[in-house]
């Protein structure tokens, strides 16, 4: 087993490492996932604080919403379509399977497997608490780092909140817990709520739809002060899963690095019983896997 520190790694066209390449394709979009879906800053509010002008029925539609995430203590997906579209490229396809569970500390666990064109493992991306892991089978590398919106960025070279995904996931952008200075517009069955992002000078528009008597996120938007779309993320084809319901159909659009992404969920299970063996790290870190340690720039050394 080989260790090595890399600083400066990023999955992104502006490197010599090109996206055009299908395993970094694999490794982008599950970093990207991972990173998004489960870390160890996120704070979920069980029972959310509101802003006093909320209206006794808006108020109902978003506890339906957080019941959704409280009621799924797992969740597996063994049919998952990918499709990444970036600007000037004809889009990739990418097959996974997904594990998802709250441990017994009310930490997220999740496990990510990318599938070749002969349904062979080609990568495997695990969060565990505060920590990742991305492996790449054919290159016997396996990435190694803490979890954070510092990471993302350093990988990436987006500025995304590690929160995103997690909420993305479950159709529910105030699962962050960030209920004031909420502005809300009614129109028939559709609110519009528009709130401060985390970025200055930055702001979020979410549309809810009610159908049925059940709230539906159907749209989640942040753009600048100027107008100009940062993220763009559609909830579609709502269906009820083990008596919770949930989209199975998630768009991206990340207009400046003109790149679109469409998540397809065909088959999905809540509530099974998944063995926490899935989430660990061990069984890829041996002796024929070269480790690379992600970690703080300031504080290490490059060593092979």
């Amino acid at each position: 087993m080989h260790y090595r520190f890399d600083f400066n790694l990023k999955f992104t066209t502006s490197t010599s490492v090109q996206t055009n390449h299908p395993i970094t394709k694999i490794s982008y979009w599950m970093i990207l996932f991972i990173l998004i879906i489960c870390n160890g800053c996120v704070v979920i509010i069980s029972n959310p604080g509101q802003s006093p002008e909320l209206s006794d029925e808006f108020s109902s539609h978003l506890q339906t919403l957080q019941d959704r995430y409280d009621l799924t203590g797992s969740l597996k997906t063994t049919k998952m379509m990918v499709r990444i579209q970036e600007e000037g490229s004809p889009p990739d396809y990418l097959h996974e399977m997904l594990w998802y569970k709250k441990a017994s500390d009310g930490s997220d666990l999740l496990r990510i497997q990318a599938l070749g064109g002969f349904n062979d493992t080609k990568g495997v991306a695990i969060a565990n608490r505060n920590r990742f892991l991305l492996v790449l089978l054919d290159e016997q590398e396996a990435y190694l780092g803490k979890l954070s919106d510092g990471v993302l960025r350093k990988i990436f070279g987006l500025d995304l909140r590690v929160s995103d995904m997690l909420s993305a996931i479950f159709a529910n952008p105030f699962l962050d817990g960030r209920m004031n200075d909420l502005s809300i517009e009614s129109t028939g069955n559709t609110f519009i709520v528009s709130r401060p992002n985390t970025e200055p000078d930055h702001t979020e528009t979410i549309t809810v739809t009610i159908k049925d008597g059940e709230p539906r996120v159907t749209e989640w938007k942040i753009q600048n002060n100027k107008k100009a779309i940062k993220q763009h993320v559609v909830f579609l084809d709502y269906r009820v899963v083990d008596g919770v319901l949930r989209p199975s159909t998630v768009k991206f659009e990340r207009p400046i690095e003109q790149t679109s992404v469409v998540i397809t969920i065909a088959e999905v299970q809540l509530n099974v019983e998944i063995d926490d063996s899935q989430f660990d790290f061990q069984p890829f870190l041996n002796d024929d896997m070269e480790i690379i340690l992600i970690s703080d720039p300031e504080k290490s050394d490059t060593q092979k």
